[in-house]
């Protein structure tokens, strides 16, 4: 029997509690603000402000060209070298995007000399053309309105004041002349540094400067990880995972489908073992953390596991493991074997009220799988279950899964929490003569018991390299604005035998500089302002010099530059780190913090604000969490058992206290937290971050400790409840499928389709018994030629919103704000349905992208009464924005709730001249209507991409084909979980995909002939198909 025909699905816990709101939000399917006229005089004074801070950063007009940008560089395109720009042609610029570590390969589409959109390189090993949230996103950063435009000064008063490059330069460099001379410290503080030209320039600026001193950071690292692996082998080339070859993945509080590691990558290759098309090599996913993530959600099995139990829970595997195996000495050291006889299995499982079963389970998989199983820890857990991890892989025989052909390389050692805590010491005594930010924020990122910024007042020269204003440049003496990523050139290397290039795509807006070729002018002592080139020649000499010798290209620097640009990347052969013999002490293998009886709070990175970078960002912020579906906060995620201990409800405020720390925070009930754990997400709470970002959410910075010997973002504190609330805003009961006439729909009409392998394999055709082909009373249409459709793979797809974002970008999709969304107004095309099942818990979860349909008998059509939705020869259910004159009946009478209206005109009604304000005009997509105020739109299935492929087509002299057209959302899975095209070409994946036994449509059974179709999702439960 399908799960979906006992099995309850939910959306929250009100609605598993039928609570009396849920229902009456089901029996009227809107909410009330859905369903309200919309009047800009009866919005209050502070949510006027709101909108016009976050529609001066998501607008956009007409195109708009840019100046020449071809004498900064050779600026070479992925496609044919234009002889110029080409008005209504899009170019494609190979680069390569700094939103994180990973350093992924991008192409950048310009429209007549203006980024428009930026989606994966496909030649790029790590990414191959996919992209993630941020990296969709970063093009809105670009048109900022906020970026610093001019070099600032603080005054006298405290205020800034602008003034010229030559005057900083000057002064700069003055500045740092005399602390060099007094032998006073020039801190330079770095994130990560990834590009070894740009460690070259570091390398220059501290020769010039010889009292100068680097301090790089992320706020969440591979610190730990490293330091482990460094002890254990001997090296610190950490190796990268072949997550593909793994049966049995066992992910201790890591959510590498999110936040952890090179996310793309893994995405791409632990969904590859997922293909319904071969099930009997399903890959299981067993998950071992505190908080749902959206690992912990794709998971087979998930065990709930505060994080201070998880070295008691690795180092019982170990001993289990070793016992089954009949391993008499793990390790020569008799010392090594009694620290793991500390811990059987039983025991630990005993002590933390484990579920037996599925640690047996799991036993049995790692077990069996041995040599085809991988264990993987969480950058935020200490080191010492870093070590433990290595040493259960090391008995389970699993470092065949590491990768011999390429090694983890950066360029700069991580500063650790004592060498900051040292350095606010030296800033405290005088002894820090100059502090240069690049390009990084630490008066945020670092805990506010450190008090930084603080300290730095003792600092005579604080300079800051930013795009915009922030918590660091606030306190700076001068500010210096730094150039976007896609106006600047650089190199990246986190690989061995990988290369990535980054190239400028467009002038820069305003006089910035790049942040490279600031510091490389300082090193220089030049006393002539450089040219806006300077960089660039510094790169390339550095290609010719170091990079070209090393390759042994037989063709002429020149044409291997160019290449290289065109490619965005370099791939070559190089031997990767070597690996160490391993080595284990039994002084690794203690812990060096424990538990108390007090709450255990666990801070973790946001998937969409990142650390707070990009917290200004309004498409980030609105796009739902992907387990909450919380937009524009962060909050304390508690189990629903804490909460009732608590006496607290959603939107409480709780009061968290560690020692003097303190950090009152609003409550989120989440399914599926373990009890007496609080887990909250950084990268909000930003006290200086532009009208967008400014004091959206809390920082958690505040309850952070200063933490030198383990790990900061685990900790114990008392949690009591406050006084009062907070309004947080979930998506997740929003455009409910449910109406007045059916109950527990999601059951009954089987809107999600779900099985197990051994069920599946047993039976095939389960998901298809008991379908049935509605009669219709009208004819059907026979469509000749090309029929769009699109396929769901429920296997692969994770619920990422990388289609989300990507489908922003793409369509001009306007930010509408916390309060509009409230109100069930958001304007996302597509959306990601989660529903639960199972208990609150231990909730089993469902992930479901919903879009419009294009249904064959598409009942908005009907009702229309001026024929604004129509249908297309070729069977797309589409718009006509001139002709709409905003009924909703349309929006009314969608089964699916996919339709959205705009209630405000973005650029009349909230602007005032902010909405207009350059160089936003030159953000949207041009091949895409920007839609006004009193007009429905919904999903296109991306009808510029389909005419834009009609025309090659057509120049070609041939037919379109389905496979001509990729939609922004199917180019933006990491999964590829989506697949859209000629539903008519026997031969198309999207027909195959259609007539698949695990194949069906969402409400079905009402006869509109949807034409998405779904394939059920397969559990490989271990109850059911024993490892």
């Amino acid at each position: 029997m399908s799960r979906t025909e006992e099995t309850r699905y939910w959306r929250s816990l009100r609605d598993l509690a039928d609570h009396p709101e849920v229902a009456q939000l089901k029996s009227n399917e809107f909410l009330a603000g859905v369903t309200d006229e919309s009047d800009v005089a009866d919005l209050s004074p502070v949510s006027r402000r709101t909108f016009l801070a976050l529609l001066s950063a998501s607008a956009a007009f007409a195109a708009a060209s840019c100046t020449n940008y071809r004498d900064k560089g050779e600026v070479v395109p992925y496609n044919k070298q234009p002889e110029e720009i080409t008005i209504g042609k899009a170019n494609y610029y190979a680069s390569t995007c700094t939103g994180c570590s990973a350093n992924c390969g991008i192409l950048i589409k310009t429209r007549e000399g203006r980024p428009v959109k930026v989606d994966g390189n496909p030649d790029h090993p790590v990414n191959a053309g996919k992209l993630c949230v941020r990296g969709q996103a970063s093009v809105l950063d670009l048109y900022d309105p906020q970026r610093l435009r001019t070099p600032q000064f603080k005054g006298s008063g405290g205020g800034f004041a602008e003034g010229s490059w030559e005057e900083a330069d000057r002064t700069i460099m003055s500045q740092l002349a005399k602390t060099a001379a007094e032998g006073k410290e020039i801190a330079l503080v770095t994130h990560t540094v990834t590009s070894p030209t740009f460690r070259k320039v570091l390398d220059a600026f501290m020769a010039r400067y010889p009292s100068s001193r680097t301090y790089s950071y992320e706020l969440f690292s591979d610190r730990f990880r490293s330091n482990a692996w460094i002890r254990s082998y001997g090296s610190n080339g950490a190796p990268v995972i072949r997550w593909e070859a793994a049966r049995t993945l066992l992910l201790l509080e890591a959510d590498v489908l999110a936040t952890e590691g090179d996310v793309l990558e893994q995405i791409r290759s632990i969904t590859k073992n997922r293909d319904m098309n071969d099930p009997r090599h399903f890959s299981r996913i067993w998950v071992a953390e505190a908080g749902l993530s959206l690992t912990g959600m794709n998971a087979d099995h998930r065990i709930r596991l505060k994080p201070g139990a998880q070295f008691e829970f690795v180092m019982g595997l170990i001993h289990e493991v070793a016992q089954r195996r009949k391993l008499s000495a793990i390790s020569p050291e008799t010392s090594v074997v009694e620290a793991i006889g500390q811990y059987p299995l039983a025991q630990v499982v005993a002590r933390h009220r484990l579920p037996a079963h599925l640690v047996e389970g799991l036993v049995n998989g790692l077990v069996s799988h041995r040599g085809e199983s991988i264990v993987f820890a969480g950058s935020t857990l200490p080191e010492e279950v870093h070590t433990a991890v290595i040493l259960l892989n090391e008995v389970l025989g699993n470092t065949g899964l590491y990768d011999q052909r390429v090694s983890r390389v950066q360029y700069s050692s991580e500063a650790t929490m004592e060498d900051w805590v040292l350095l606010v010491q030296k800033m405290r005594e005088g002894k820090i003569g100059a502090i240069v930010h690049v390009d990084a924020n630490p008066a945020y990122h670092l805990p506010q018991e450190l008090r930084y910024a603080e300290a730095a007042q003792r600092v005579p020269a604080i300079v800051t390299l930013t795009q915009r204003e922030n918590e660091s440049s606030v306190i700076s003496t001068i500010v210096l604005p730094i150039n976007h990523a896609f106006e600047s050139w650089g190199d990246f290397k986190t690989r061995t035998g990988q290369f990535s290039l980054q190239q400028p795509v467009i002038e820069p807006l305003y006089a910035t500089r790049q942040k490279e070729a600031i510091l490389l002018h300082w090193a220089s002592g030049s006393t002539t302002q450089p040219d806006a080139s300077s960089y660039h020649r510094y790169l390339k000499k550095r290609w010719e010099e170091e990079v070209y010798p090393s390759i042994k290209s037989p063709v002429a620097f020149s044409r291997f530059w160019h290449a290289a640009l065109h490619d965005g990347l370099l791939l070559h052969s190089e031997k990767p780190i070597a690996r160490g013999q391993f080595i284990i002490n039994a002084d690794w293998l203690q812990p060096l913090w424990r538990e108390t009886d007090q709450f255990t709070v666990l801070v973790r990175p946001s998937q969409n604000v990142g650390d707070g970078r990009y917290a200004e960002n309004g498409w980030l912020q609105e796009i739902p969490h992907p387990v909450s579906k919380v937009v524009w906060d962060n909050y304390a995620a508690v189990a629903p058992q804490t909460a009732k201990s608590l006496g607290v409800e959603n939107n409480d405020i709780i009061d968290i206290r560690a020692g003097e720390r303190r950090l009152q925070i609003p409550v989120f009930v989440q399914p599926g937290t373990a009890e007496d754990a609080v887990v909250i997400e950084h990268g909000y709470g930003r006290r200086t971050a532009g009208p967008v970002g400014t004091d959206v959410g809390f920082d958690v910075g505040s309850l952070m400790p200063v933490e030198i010997r383990s790990t900061p973002y685990i900790f114990s504190a008392a949690v009591t409840k406050g006084s009062g609330s907070y309004e947080l805003v979930s998506t997740q009961e929003h455009h409910a499928l449910d109406d007045a006439f059916v109950k527990d729909l999601h059951l009954k009409r089987k809107i999600i389709r779900e099985g197990s392998v051994a069920q599946y394999l047993n039976t095939p055709d389960f998901i298809q018994k008991g379908r049935h082909e509605p009669e219709s009373i009208t004819k059907i249409l026979e469509y000749d030629g090309v029929k769009w459709a699109m396929a769901i793979d429920l296997n692969k797809c994770i619920g990422c919103t990388a289609c989300v974002a990507s489908c922003v970008a793409e369509n001009n999709i306007p930010v509408v704000g916390k309060e509009q969304v409230e109100l069930g107004r958001e304007m996302q095309w597509i959306r990601i349905d989660r529903y639960y099942s199972g208990t609150p818990e231990d909730p089993v979860v469902s992930n479901q992208p919903m879009l419009c349909q294009h249904c064959d008998h598409a009942p908005c059509e009907n009702v229309c009464p001026v024929a604004a939705t129509n249908h297309s020869p070729d069977g797309l259910n589409q718009m006509a924005y001139n002709r709409c004159v905003g009924t909703r009946y349309c929006s009314n009478n969608c089964p699916y709730k996919v339709r959205r209206f705009n209630f405000l005109d973005f650029r009349n009604d909230f602007a005032d001249g902010i909405y207009a304000e350059e160089p936003m005009s030159a953000l949207y997509n041009p091949e895409v209507t920007v839609r006004s105020r009193g007009v429905m739109e919904k999903c296109t299935f991306c009808i510029q991409r389909i005419m834009e492929a009609r025309q090659v087509a057509a120049e070609e002299g041939r037919e379109i084909r389905g496979s001509d057209v990729v939609t922004a959302c199917q180019q933006a899975c990491p999964a590829d979980a989506i697949v859209f095209g000629d539903m008519n070409d026997p031969q198309s994946k999207v027909s195959h995909y259609r007539a698949h036994n695990l194949g069906y449509h969402v409400l079905e059974e009402i006869n509109v002939r949807p034409n998405v179709t779904y394939m059920a999702k397969l559990r490989n439960r271990q109850t059911e198909n024993p490892a």
